[in-house]
């Protein structure tokens, strides 16, 4: 997908990064795939490009989401990474809990882990 994007110029100290985020003609490459249905709505597909690389392995997020929306007490999930200096990236997940349930940060990480 490709968004016009105001009030965002540049990546501070990083213009080759800057070079890459944008289109010729200005566009922020957003990294997202969406599809447009016949009335004009858009439906997110899958980021384009995004695999964590951690200890030399290639990780797509969309797994991790997928294996933690099976937890009962998790309503919805989205995973990213962080930089790590001796594994290259780890993965990290934004969890939103089903209401009333007490799902800990713990229980996410050995469900991921087995």
């Amino acid at each position: 997908m490709r968004t016009k994007i105001t009030g965002f110029s540049e990546y501070y100290n990083n213009p080759e990064e800057t070079k890459n985020a944008f289109t010729d003609d200005g566009w922020f490459k957003t990294g997202d795939i969406l599809y447009r249905d016949e009335g004009g709505n858009y439906f997110f597909v899958e980021r384009l490009k995004m695999l964590i690389k951690y200890r030399g392995y290639h990780i797509r997020p969309s797994e991790i989401e997928t294996l933690i929306l099976e937890h009962p007490g998790v309503s919805d999930v989205s995973v990213t990474s962080i930089p790590d200096e001796e594994d290259g990236e780890h993965p990290v997940a934004c969890v939103v809990r089903k209401i009333g349930s007490n799902v800990t940060a713990q229980e996410i990480k050995d469900l991921v882990a087995s």
